[in-house]
């Protein structure tokens, strides 16, 4: 595998720098569509767990996976949730433990996709000494990833890929194509 270099000490682009016209690509539109496939992606491509941390080969290569499963389960769960309140003609009648039992899977879902991207963005700028820029502090990855976390995988998607030269694609491991060299 060919092996492309990524800046280091800085970000190829800013946060918001996905908005520009010049850069809209696959990263910005799985980010949108789906931040936490976009997560995965860069997991896959920083070789961190389902939790962006650092781990074996083998649970690095899961990662994608792992994300994709949580995210489907999730889905799963929330739309069993509604269809068992839908069920009830009288909405009085919905029993109060399907609203709780929904607002604890949304709560869980939610930690864990804050946390992991936390993590993954704290990982990406550490293997790229990129310093803290913000006035947040230790807090810059978790403020980003709370407050605009499309953004923040699209940022981290475009840092560690080649999309001036490699075309996007939303549904692999990688967010590339197979073949498409690695960035480092």
């Amino acid at each position: 595998d060919a092996i492309l270099r990524a800046p280091t000490g800085q970000w190829k682009d800013g946060i918001f720098d996905c908005f520009n016209a010049g850069i809209c690509h696959a990263s910005l539109c799985c980010s949108l569509v789906c931040t936490s496939i976009a997560m995965g992606q860069a997991m896959t491509r920083m070789n961190l767990t389902w939790l962006g941390e650092a781990g074996s080969w083998l649970q690095a290569q899961r990662a994608f996976v792992v994300v994709c499963t949580l995210i489907f389960c999730y889905f799963i769960y929330s739309t069993a949730l509604r269809v068992a309140e839908i069920s009830y003609t009288d909405p009085d009648m919905v029993p109060q433990y399907i609203p709780a039992m929904a607002f604890v899977g949304n709560l869980l879902f939610s930690i864990w996709a804050l946390y992991a991207l936390c993590r993954t963005r704290e990982s990406t700028r550490a293997r790229y000494q990129i310093p803290d820029t913000t006035k947040c502090g230790a807090c810059e990855d978790f403020c980003c990833s709370l407050w605009c976390s499309c953004c923040v995988a699209s940022q981290i998607l475009r840092h560690t890929g080649e999309y001036e030269t490699h075309p996007g694609v939303c549904c692999t491991p990688s967010g590339h194509p197979a073949g498409t060299p690695v960035t480092v």
